[in-house]
């Protein structure tokens, strides 16, 4: 089996590859050992389900280590989801 190096800066990066590495795994696994006629709606939707959760996993790792470091720069918190900070001038939105 061939091996490769993965350079990473965190903790979080070297998680998502180790995701990756075993998304692409299971879809291989899933296309040689799915019946004939079967290969492409199974793989799709593994590909749906498995590769959606890959993503939020990742973007939750990304927002968290972002909302760690603002915290400890001692910055407020983000604003919830839905809201988005508005700018005033004079005491009026802009």
């Amino acid at each position: 089996m061939p091996t490769g190096t993965f350079e990473y800066h965190n903790e979080n990066e070297r998680r998502a590859i180790e995701q990756a590495i075993a998304f692409v795994t299971e879809m291989n696994a899933l296309a040689h050992t799915t019946p004939s006629g079967q290969i492409l709606s199974t793989g799709e939707g593994y590909a749906l389900d498995a590769g959606r959760q890959l993503l939020q996993s990742t973007l939750q790792q990304a927002v968290q280590a972002r909302i760690d470091a603002d915290e400890k720069k001692g910055r407020p918190p983000a604003a919830p989801p839905g809201r988005t900070a508005v700018r005033r001038s004079r005491g009026r939105p802009l």
